[in-house]
This record gives C-alpha cells, structure tokens and sequence, in this order.
C-alpha cells in the first residue's frame, strides 16, 4: 500500500505538477506542456512507452504509451498541462534498451527511430542530440567532461543541470584530512534542495548514497547528515516526504550497523510533529510503521515460530524450514505492483547466485494477499521451488507478530533462523554466501 500511495504521488506530480499551486492549474497556451513526435520504421505492432524516474535508473513509471500500427508511422505524446521539467525515457515495451531525453514546458521535439533498439534514437534538435550521445559513451571521465561540457553549453536548462550536479558528485570522495561535515555541505552546494525535479532524476538515489556514505555509517554521523539535509525542512516542502522515504530505505540497508537511534531520531526530530500529523498524516502513518520495523524483530533476533498452511492446505511450522547458509523469507501480495516487477527479478537473481556459489539459499515465500491468485503468481515468477505457504484461514495475529504488512517484506537470516538483514541485497547476499 505505501509503494502504490508513493507511485501515485509521483504520477499526480508529473501530470499537475507546476511552479504555482495546483488549483491555479489550467491548460494553457505555448509554454505549457510538450509535443514529442516519433517518426518511425519498421515498428509495426510495437507500442513506444513515455516515462519518468523516480530517483534511479531502476524505478521508472510508464505515463504514456503509443501502439504503433504501420511500418511507417509518427507517434506524437502530447501534454498540454504544465510539467516539471525532468528527463524522460523512451523505451519500446518488452526491449531493455532506452533513451532519455530532456523536456521542458514549451517543447516540441522530433525524434526518428528506425528498428526496436531504443536507444538509437535519433534527432536534429541540437540539446537532446548532444543529450543522446553522452549516454552512449562508455563510463570514464571522458564522460563526465563531456557532461559538464554539454551543460555548459546549455546554462539555462536546470533539469540538465540537477542532473549534471548529481553525476559530478555522486562519486566525488572526502580526502583523509578534510571535514566530513564539510563536505558533506559542499556536496549541496548549488543545489535547490526544494526543487520538484531533483526526486524525478535518475542519479538522486544515487547522489544521496554518496552524501550519507561521506562518513563512517554510525548513529551520530547519519544524524549529523540527516541534519544537513533536512535543514529548514519539513512536511510542507515539495521533497521532504521523498527525502525521508530514501533516508529510511537506507537505514534498512545499514541494520547491521545498529543504526536503530538514528531512525528513532529523524522520527522525533523531523517528522513526529503537529505540521506532518495534521497536513500529512497518512505520511504520518506510515513512517512511524517504518520506524516499528527497526524496534519489531531488530537485526539480531531470531525470526519467532509461527504456524501457516501450504498450497495444498496442509499445516506448515517455521520449524519445518530446512536452513541453509544464507536463508530469504519473502511476503507478497500478487496485486502488489512493485511485486509484480520485484519478485520474478529476485528470483532469478538467487537462482543465478546459487549456480555461481554452488550453495543452496533457504528459500521461503508467504503469501499476505487473495489466495486465488496464489498458484499463477507462483508460476509465472519462478517460485515453484521456494517453498510457499500461507496464514491460516482466521489468522492475523501472525502477521503482526512477524511484521510482515508491507509488501514485498523481506527477512534475510543465517543458518540459525536469526535476521541479519531486514531488507533484500543481492550483493549482501552474495558477500554472505561467499563467507
């Protein structure tokens, strides 16, 4: 529920989003919105998708898309309401590669494609033709110069340049001498943390990582970068809710750490307030059961028993559970959309990793929703060979006890059953295999 409230924050943000406040909104005239013409060959029965990030290259979120019908065809994506200016994806549905172009209110763009690899798109219009060959460089400093290049040759563009900034530092390093706090400011320098487009940028995530990792992760060095950031900030700010949301997807990575202080803190500190309870309280809601995550079953613990059933309707204990090394409790709701595209990449991953280990992964995956889709879910995302059960008719105190009302929720544990991760990572699973 809270990934479909995100999403759909951000998709309302793309649609209505504009410098003024929404209810001045109106379709307006040239300056507003954009025209983004397709001119293409041999793409009969493929269906051209429009969209945007939401904080890295791995989250994007279709807003438009286009079925083309003959070999020969210009598709034309259309918006006449007011945008935040950001990049976009053009990717053709079912392929892996893409393009990312820069729109901006007032833009009429032409594009020719020839074929179904997206990312040879082409176009005369001369910022996105630069825009376009950058991508294709391979990743050196080459890259990078040619980037601040390009974005000084195009000064006035801000999507361009938040996107510039975050590449420039998202791998900048603190020499041994110099201050980590800062840095860490000169980090943000030049920044207008308050921008609409910095949570649309592919690389934010990324950027934010490099800011928060500037310092030995500790309680008292993220409370010092929680700080930094969120100064003079609150729940009214445009990128206030998406700052928190990365803060505390990062601190789930770092459990191992015990870092459990420095949740509790930016709960008390920055959100547990009368502006966030009374103007955002879903918000509220749902951070502070971010927050019972890092105090419910804490890193460290073993997971309790509990009681389900499997497919077949027979009784499962948590005790029956053949541990391996490395072991994943998975929960799932297959209408679930970050579900839907998480679980069958995931499932893959492990597979692959226990070819390239030669180790077996404890495998469990508990279903939280409608049990009719359950067997087709299990299916068409590879989980034929996790073992899969599900709460007992009746049963919700399971659930509470195993905080498990998110979805997908994971519990990575060792060969005793005790949670040394309350999140999924390839690469900590990797690192633990290879122990």
């Amino acid at each position: 529920m809270k990934k479909i409230l995100f999403l759909f924050t951000i998709f309302t943000s793309v649609f209505l989003f504009s410098q003024k406040p929404a209810a001045k909104i109106v379709p307006s005239g040239k300056s507003d919105g954009y025209i983004i013409n397709i001119k293409t060959e041999n793409l009969a029965g493929k269906i051209i998708k429009l969209s945007i990030y939401s904080g890295n290259y791995k989250q994007s979120y279709k807003i438009d898309s286009m079925k083309v019908k003959t070999n020969v065809e210009t598709v034309s994506f259309k918006q006449k309401q007011r945008i935040i200016p950001v990049i976009y994806q053009i990717a053709i549905s079912g392929k892996p590669t893409k393009s990312d172009i820069l729109v901006s209110n007032g833009s009429v763009l032409n594009f020719v494609l020839n074929g179904d690899n997206a990312s040879e798109l082409t176009t005369n219009d001369v910022l996105n033709k630069s825009f376009i060959e950058y991508q294709k460089m391979p990743i050196s400093e080459q890259k990078n110069i040619a980037l601040k290049a390009l974005q000084a040759k195009f000064p006035q563009n801000n999507t361009l340049k938040i996107f510039t900034l975050f590449e420039l530092r998202k791998s900048l390093k603190k020499t041994k001498d110099e201050d980590g706090v800062a840095f860490r400011k000169s980090l943000l320098k030049g920044i207008d943390l308050n921008d609409k487009a910095v949570q649309l940028m592919p690389n934010a995530y990324a950027f934010l990582n490099n800011f928060f990792s500037a310092m030995p992760i500790d309680n008292e060095n993220y409370k010092s970068g929680v700080d930094i950031l969120l100064a003079n900030q609150n729940c009214n700010n445009n990128n206030f809710k998406f700052y928190v949301d990365w803060i505390f997807k990062n601190l789930e990575l770092h459990q191992t750490q015990n870092i459990n202080d420095a949740a509790q803190y930016v709960f008390n500190q920055y959100i547990n307030n009368k502006t966030c309870i009374d103007k955002q309280k879903t918000f509220y809601d749902a951070t502070f059961k971010k927050l019972s995550s890092f105090t419910k079953l804490p890193v460290g613990t073993v997971l309790p028993e509990f009681e389900m059933k499997k497919m077949s309707g027979d009784a499962y204990r948590f005790s029956d559970f053949k541990k391996e090394k490395v072991n994943i409790v998975m929960f799932y709701d297959p209408l679930c959309e970050h579900c839907q595209t998480e679980v069958p990449k995931i499932t893959k991953e492990i597979e692959e990793l226990e070819k390239e280990t030669n180790q077996k992964v404890g495998k469990l995956a508990v279903l939280n929703g409608n049990s009719s889709l359950w067997k087709d879910f299990v299916d068409k995302n590879n989980l034929k060979d996790w073992e899969n059960v599900t709460y007992k008719d009746g049963d919700t105190k399971t659930q509470e006890n195993l905080d498990a009302f998110s979805n997908p929720k994971f519990y990575i544990l060792d060969k005793n059953g005790k949670i040394i991760l309350k999140t999924y990572g390839y690469s900590f699973v990797r690192s633990q295999l290879l122990k």
